[in-house]
């Protein structure tokens, strides 16, 4: 059985999305898939559970250490700048492969439980980052020296995003202090990643653009 997922099709300047609760493949005789109890799906135990990721196989369970925080502050989050867009982008650049087999992010991820990262609200999401710890940790300490981010009074960027994005096996990040900046291609990713949501760099007319070219290649990150 899948847990749900979301599946993004683009074709010109349409962006769909299919959201799927329940898929279940290949449930061998005598086992089970989805019992409905009480009118509500239920599964087997999350330790029973495991799921291939390329090629590896992982526990999908979320640390009991995760911890619910505010979002962060997105500064251009207003109408005027087109922020759902960009945000929306920023996630499907950050689902796609920069190069063979690589994302940053699970491709399954669901659109709202990324931009509830920048949403105005409490959130308890965690996203599951698919390359190193390196690379994001760069990606928000250069979303917040170039003033793209800000974090509510009382919260430092560590604790938030310690606490919204884990490893394959659902492991927290820890000790971003002692990460360094990247050079060379993943350095240039990430500006261009951050480029999307940042309207001096990428004008509202640009964003149209970026979406028609969302299907072709990535740089080499």
């Amino acid at each position: 059985m899948e847990e749900a997922k979301t599946i993004i099709n683009v074709a010109g300047d349409n962006v769909q999305f299919k959201h799927v609760d329940y898929e279940i493949n290949n449930v061998e005789a005598g086992g089970i898939g989805i019992q409905i109890i009480n009118e509500k799906p239920t599964t087997p135990k999350q330790s029973e559970l495991t799921s291939s990721c390329k090629g590896k196989t992982v526990t999908p369970k979320k640390s009991t250490h995760f911890l619910e925080t505010p979002a962060l502050i997105y500064t251009y989050n207003s109408e005027q700048f087109n922020a759902t867009k960009r945000l929306t982008l920023f996630y499907q650049f950050l689902c796609k492969e920069y190069e063979p087999t690589k994302t940053w992010i699970d491709p399954q991820t669901e659109p709202d439980a990324f931009l509830s990262l920048f949403a105005d609200k409490h959130t308890n999401d965690v996203i599951v980052w698919t390359t190193t710890k390196q690379r994001l940790y760069a990606l928000f300490k250069r979303m917040k020296e170039r003033k793209i981010i800000s974090t509510p009074k009382g919260y430092g960027l560590w604790k938030i995003v310690e606490n919204h994005f884990s490893d394959w096996h659902g492991n927290m990040f820890h000790d971003f202090n002692k990460e360094h900046m990247p050079e060379g291609p993943a350095f240039s990713a990430i500006e261009t990643f951050i480029d999307i949501l940042d309207p001096a760099k990428t004008t509202n007319a640009d964003l149209d653009t970026l979406l028609k070219n969302i299907g072709k290649s990535f740089g080499k990150a």
